[in-house]
């Protein structure tokens, strides 16, 4: 298998498939995160009544990172069905095999029942408790240090909305790198479903996740869990980063309007 460079990568997807191919899927992944955050920090935000007022004050970062996977998981499992169709259509290549959301859907359950909606949620639940447990754990921990350094807490200020996104940045980048081989695993099991033009030649099959950890590591070695590592960090460094800005925006928005 070659190895090729982002770049390379980049100019082959526009040469084969256009412009377009860049936002393949991007309906059904927006849908996902509006779906996968409301119900993630809806149910983060709740979490703290289950915990007693000795350890909220004692044990901030371990309630944090605990709040953050139980509330990852349980919106991953509610969402998952748009995380894969995601997936699929980012992958599927041109010309495509499903044009629309509902013929894939229909496609999936035709083809393997109820249970095709939800190939590979086994290690994407793997990767999404840890993810989101390191990633808000490590985000309170920096958060509550810059606040440290900050005498207006309870004020927006520039200073505020810079650490908010650069704690966010760090939490991103930390917990995927941290998660990456989790996360290719599960790729490679979502991409069972994809039926692709005979142009991008064979799936390779994959029993059960651990087998696919094995394959991996025959034919790739430990490389082969870090492919595409740049771009998915990337990408995990500003959607965190301005997930949680936009996030703590809306709490001095709404305690503003309260306190009117």
């Amino acid at each position: 298998m070659l190895k090729q460079t982002l770049r390379k990568t980049i100019q082959s997807v526009h040469a084969e498939e256009g412009i377009r191919a860049f936002w393949r899927g991007n309906l059904s992944a927006t849908a996902l995160w509006i779906s996968y955050s409301a119900i993630q920090f809806a149910c983060y935000q709740n979490m703290d009544q289950f915990w007693s007022a000795e350890i909220l004050q004692n044990h901030p970062t371990s309630v944090h990172t605990v709040n953050g996977a139980f509330s990852g998981v349980f919106a991953a499992i509610l969402t998952y069905p748009l995380d894969l169709f995601r997936t699929i259509f980012a992958a599927q290549g041109v010309p495509r095999r499903y044009p629309t959301i509902s013929s894939l859907a229909h496609s999936l359950l035709q083809r393997k029942g109820v249970s095709g909606l939800f190939q590979g949620m086994g290690p994407s639940l793997l990767q999404i408790a840890p993810y989101m447990g390191l990633s808000f754990g490590i985000y309170s921990s920096l958060d509550r240090l810059s606040n440290s350094q900050s005498k207006e807490t309870r004020v927006l200020t520039k200073w505020r909305l810079f650490s908010y996104l650069g704690n966010g940045a760090v939490s991103g980048l930390i917990s995927k790198l941290a998660v990456y081989p989790i996360d290719t695993i599960k790729k490679r099991m979502q991409m069972q479903s994809v039926q692709c033009t005979p142009m991008y030649g064979t799936i390779q099959k994959y029993s059960s996740s651990w087998h696919c950890m094995r394959t991996i590591f025959h034919y790739e070695g430990l490389y082969g869990f870090y492919k595409g590592v740049t771009p998915s960090i990337a990408k995990s460094v500003v959607t965190q980063s301005s997930t949680f800005a936009c996030y703590e925006l809306g709490i001095h928005i709404i305690k503003y309007i309260e306190s009117r």
